[in-house]
Formats: C-alpha cells, sequence, structure tokens
C-alpha cells in the first residue's frame, strides 16, 4: 500500500536509532490499524513487540523504546483531536508506561507524513530530532543542554520557523528524574510514568516537525457533518459552560464539596482555605484568557499570570490535579505560590502531579519525625525550594527524584502506610474515598497510579439511581460512596478510555460531558478510515489495548498484591467533612473487576480471553 490507499492514516513510522545514527522508514501494518486504532494502541502493541522480555530492560538503558504515536482523528476537524501519546517501559514504576498531551504536536506529526515515530538506542551526545516532512536529520543540540523548556521551544522555533512545533525535555529530564515530562507546544505536557527520564536517557533534547502533508478521509462530507453533530453534542451538554468557562478548575470546587479535597497529605479532605481555590476567584484573579489544544471547542486550558513580585509568571496555569498536588496537600493557603511553583515544575520538565505528592509525603514524614529535614505544612518556600532540588537532583532531591515509593522503602517505618502511591506512581488529587469507582480504576490502572486510565466521572456528576441502571445495571453506580456496581462501571470506562486515547481525541469530550459515546466514535472513525467500525468492535479494540497492556505488566513481574492503594485509603476513614467515616472497600470491588474482565483470580487474563480478543502471548 502506498500513501493515497491509507485513509485518516499516513501509511509510515518512522523509525530513529540514536546509537548507530540509521533513519528508516516502514508502512503500517493494516493489522495494527484495524485492531488497535492508533494512539494509545500503537504504543501498546509495538511496545509489546519492540521488548519481548520487557523484565530484562533497563528503563533507562539503550536498550528502551520510545514511541510517539498519532491516531487517526488527529489532523482532522473532529471535536478535540489534538491528543498524541508516547510509550515506553517506565523507570518510574518498572511496568508499562505511557504519558498522553493535547496542543497541536500530534497533527503535526501526521502532517509530517508518520503515524508513529519510535526512537531507539542512546545517542554519544545530546541531539534533537529535525522532522521536515521527508527530511529526517539527528541535530547536536550541546547549545540546548541545561535549557528550560521555555526557552528550549522558543530557540528551536526561531531557528526553525514558527511553523515548527517543538517537544522537548528540560533539565530535570536530561538529569533522568523519575518523573521527568516532555513538553510540547512549550505548554502542553507528557507528564506521567517518568516519559522525559527516558529521553533524557538517550540524549535526546527535543523533536522538532514542521508537516505540510495532506490528510486523506474516507467520506469528507460525511465526516464533516459527523463532526458538526459532535460539536452540537457537545456544546449541549448541561457541563459544557462551566466547563468550557472555568476549566478543571470546577472540579475543586466539586471536590470542596464531596470533602474530597485532599489537604495534608490525605490526612483530611477538607481544606479551610478553599475559597482561596475556587474556580470562579481563580478565573476573576488570575485568569487572563482561555486557551484550547488542536481543533477543541471545549478551550479549558487557561493563561495565568500572577502579579506578585516573589512569585511573578506568566503561562498555563495550573490543572485541578496541581491546585491539590502542589497546593492542598502541603497545605498552602494561598494560590499565587502554586500557579508559580506549577509554572516552575513546567520549565524545568516535571510532572506536578508526582512532585507534590513527594512534597506532601515528605512534609508528613517530617511532622512524624521519620527524616531528619524539617518541613511545616504551609510552608510556602520549602515547596518552592524542594521543586527545584528534585529537578537538579541536590540535597534530598536526589533520593526524592527516584519516586515516593522509592522514599518510603528507604525511610521505613510506617510511613509506606501514607505513601499515597500504586504501582510506583505518584497518585492524583481526588480523595477516593469520596468516589470508591475512582478507587478501584487506581488500584488497577495499568500505568500504575492514575485517574486517567478510567476517569469514571459518572459517579461525580448527579445521575439519577434509574441512570445508573440504564446505564451499568445498577443504582448505586451514581452514587460515590457507594462500592456496589462500580467494578462495571469502571471496566467500561477503561474500555472507552482506551478507545479515545487510541483515536487521539479528549477524554473531556466524553467524561466530562458524555457527549460523544462508543457510537460517535466508531462513526467518526469509520467515516475517516473507510474500516468498518461499529459500537461493539470499538469497545472491543479498546479491551484489547488493556489486556496488551496487562500482559506486559505480568512480564514485568506485575502480581495481584499490586492492584491495590495505600493504607490511608483503605483503613483510615476521612475524619471529617461530608465523607466523614469513608474508606475504600477495595477488597469488595477487585474480585468482580478480575471476573468481568475475564482474568482468573490472580489478575491473569484467561486463554478463553486472548483467544476471543486474538491476542497472542
Amino acid at each position: 500500500m502506498n500513501q493515497a490507499d491509507y485513509f485518516g492514516y499516513m501509511g509510515k513510522i518512522l523509525r530513529v536509532n540514536l546509537s548507530s545514527g540509521t533513519i528508516t522508514k516502514e508502512p503500517l501494518p493494516r493489522k495494527l490499524m484495524e485492531d488497535y486504532i492508533g494512539g494509545r494502541g500503537f504504543g501498546s502493541r509495538l511496545l509489546s513487540d519492540l521488548l519481548p522480555d520487557p523484565a530484562a530492560v533497563d528503563p533507562l538503558g539503550p536498550q528502551n523504546v520510545l514511541i510517539f504515536s498519532a491516531g487517526p482523528l488527529n489532523g482532522t476537524m473532529s471535536p478535540s483531536s489534538g491528543r498524541y501519546t508516547v510509550t515506553t517501559k517506565s523507570p518510574l514504576t518498572g511496568l508499562f508506561g505511557d504519558a498522553n498531551s493535547g496542543g497541536a504536536f500530534g497533527a503535526e506529526i501526521k502532517y509530517a507524513g508518520y503515524d508513529a515515530i519510535i526512537v531507539e538506542g542512546k545517542s554519544e551526545e545530546l541531539v534533537y530530532l529535525k522532522i521536515t516532512d521527508d527530511l529526517v536529520e539527528i541535530v547536536p543540540a550541546s547549545d540546548l543542554a541545561g535549557k528550560g523548556v521555555m526557552e528550549t521551544t522558543d530557540r528551536l522555533v526561531e531557528k526553525l520557523g514558527r511553523d515548527t512545533k517543538v517537544a522537548c525535555i528540560g533539565p530535570a529530564g536530561e538529569k533522568m528524574v523519575f518523573c521527568a515530562a516532555i513538553a510540547n507546544d512549550k505548554f502542553h505536557y507528557l507528564a506521567r510514568c517518568g516519559v522525559g527520564a527516558v529521553m533524557g536517557s538517550k540524549n535526546l533534547k527535543a523533536i522538532a516537525v514542521n508537516g505540510i502533508g495532506d490528510l486523506n478521509l474516507s467520506d469528507p462530507a460525511g465526516f464533516m457533518k459527523k463532526c458538526a453533530e459532535c460539536y452540537d453534542k457537545i456544546t449541549g451538554d448541561k457541563t459544557y459552560d462551566d466547563f468550557s468557562h472555568y476549566g478543571t478548575a470546577v472540579i475543586t470546587d466539586i471536590a470542596a464539596l464531596s470533602g474530597g479535597l485532599s489537604t495534608r497529605n490525605g490526612q483530611t479532605g477538607v481544606f479551610e482555605h478553599a475559597e482561596n481555590y475556587d474556580s470562579h476567584y481563580y478565573r476573576e484573579n488570575f485568569v487572563e484568557r482561555s486557551e484550547s489544544c488542536f481543533s477543541c471547542i471545549i478551550h479549558c486550558s487557561n493563561y495565568a499570570k500572577v502579579k506578585d513580585e516573589k512569585y511573578f509568571c506568566r503561562g498555563k496555569g495550573p490543572e485541578y490535579e496541581t491546585f491539590v498536588a502542589l497546593g492542598t496537600r502541603p497545605d498552602i493557603a494561598d494560590l499565587a505560590p502554586v500557579i508559580y511553583a506549577n509554572w516552575l515544575c513546567n520549565d524545568l520538565g516535571m510532572d506536578t502531579i508526582s512532585v507534590g505528592g513527594i512534597i506532601g509525603f515528605l512534609f508528613e514524614c517530617s511532622e512524624k519525625g521519620l527524616i531528619p529535614e524539617k518541613y511545616a505544612w504551609g510552608d510556602v518556600d520549602m515547596v518552592i525550594d524542594l521543586v527545584r532540588k528534585i529537578a537538579f537532583r541536590e540535597g534530598i532531591g536526589d533520593e526524592a527524584a527516584k519516586g515516593m515509593k522509592y522514599l518510603a522503602e528507604k525511610i521505613g517505618g510506617d510511613s509506606m502506610d501514607f505513601a499515597l502511591q500504586t504501582k510506583g506512581m505518584e497518585l492524583p488529587a481526588y480523595d477516593p474515598r469520596t468516589g470508591k469507582g475512582f478507587g478501584l480504576g487506581l488500584a488497577v490502572a495499568s500505568r500504575g497510579g492514575d485517574h486517567l486510565r478510567a476517569l469514571p466521572n459518572f459517579e461525580l456528576l448527579s445521575y439519577t439511581p434509574e441512570e445508573g441502571v440504564e446505564w451499568f445495571g445498577d443504582p448505586h453506580t451514581v452514587d460515590p460512596y457507594a462500592w456496589q456496581g462500580k467494578a462495571d462501571m469502571v471496566l467500561w470506562h477503561e474500555n472507552f478510555a482506551a478507545v479515545v486515547d487510541s483515536a487521539e481525541m479528549c477524554k473531556y469530550c466524553m467524561f466530562a460531558t458524555y457527549a460523544i459515546l462508543p457510537q460517535d466514535m466508531a462513526d467518526l472513525l469509520t467515516l475517516a478510515t473507510g474500516i468498518e467500525w461499529d459500537e461493539e468492535k470499538v469497545m472491543k479494540a479498546g479491551e484489547r489495548i488493556l489486556n496488551v497492556e496487562r500482559l506486559f505488566n505480568l512480564a514485568c513481574g506485575l502480581t495481584p498484591a499490586d492492584d491495590s492503594l495505600p493504607k490511608r485509603y483503605l483503613q483510615e476513614p476521612l475524619p471529617e467533612g461530608p465523607a466523614q467515616g469513608q474508606i475504600v472497600e477495595l477488597d469488595k470491588m477487585l474480585p468482580r473487576y478480575y471476573e468481568v474482565r475475564g482474568w482468573a483470580e490472580d489478575g491473569r487474563p484467561t486463554e478463553e480471553k486472548l483467544q476471543e480478543l486474538g491476542i497472542a502471548k
């Protein structure tokens, strides 16, 4: 097949070996499109094929690979189709790892003529990858060594032209901090799983892409009609206005009302300074404008400015996750220093969820006398100091750079009980004691403690019990404090989330508004690619992707004991607020989850399930 025979895809995989300097281009296999859709699905399958014995692979060694993958909807007018995925073996968890980001970089990969870019080996010197359509070059980048994300991006755009899209690492990535991120378009981040550390281990500072290629669609007129229908669904949803205007900051309000605004490392869900984090207050006092990713009508991002001289900064403002990680968890009263700490993490190239989680953990260790360092809740200067120390691996930052689980194992005592991590990855903001479906989703997430693998917002959006029965067969699914019915709900969300990540649309069109559903996705994919999709087939593809990721993790040594949550969430009831007395009854949800997944009691996919999905072990 040549490119003219592909619809929705470019038909080409770019492979770059930094050890040998070889650059090759391979045809995109038809079966990959039909079984794995694109994006995350491509990354999951390719990683498993390229690392057949993942347990033997050092995540920071040259044998690990870094896969940048786009989806069939990237570069089109499909709503919110600006996402893309980077896949690798994670240095933070030692398991399957990927990260997903918005902006325009994913579309630019497609315009340059590629569906995936596979980076292998390790360069002897710091380099960047320059991609201009068919011309691909490995370029020395010593002049960018140690530079932050903002300066690196500006320099490359100034040198290569304003239409160039840049994905790069900051100092944290160069120093292989385990929670280092990759930034694209300056203000969008592939933050989770330490993908930036893997990029740094390869001495790859950046990828700069400029493409002018055309995208062919199977049915352009039908596709545009379906896109218009989807836009109407999104803007007509009851959650659209608030989410569009205030962005994810509205989740802060929801968490505060539910008593789940994780405070002092999750010791409580009630934050006494919540009014300073209110979405309206944030919008009125710090946000200069809303921003959107490629082809997005929700425009939930914000451009924020802090005028205070001590914390002066301007750029993409924090999301809900960061409000909590760098704000309420270390008990910071005011928002201005949190916005600055977010900006600092962004420029240094680090995951704010992991960094904030580690800082909150260290603060509690200090409170309990488990470490010699003295930190006090609410100490803004210590938060900012620790951000820098982690990025540059200075002092205690050198140990903290290896992640919370490593720290807890080193510190000992009862520190593991309140180390808010699962499978080695620091947990996100929402306290699962106030959303039991989130708790199950965090425990079983294939890339470690992550809310976006499932994102079961259905239990938080005030649906009726009747709607719970209609959607998932159980009225309890709409009650965030109930554990019943959550396994079936989480499984549906996980499968559909894998589809969304693979098509490379944004989950906020699906799980914030529930406007775009599996049949809508099937219609978009069919009209774009010419491959016949229906609701059952797309959901089966999502299930296939989840099982491939599970097999990779099992090969790395995963056991059912890893599908868990910290003791704080399982055994420590919330002490106050609307959710007082709540814990996560994971032991009641996990067996049912394994059952509906078609996995054995040991969490291993059965032969029957693998045969059903067409997966060879």
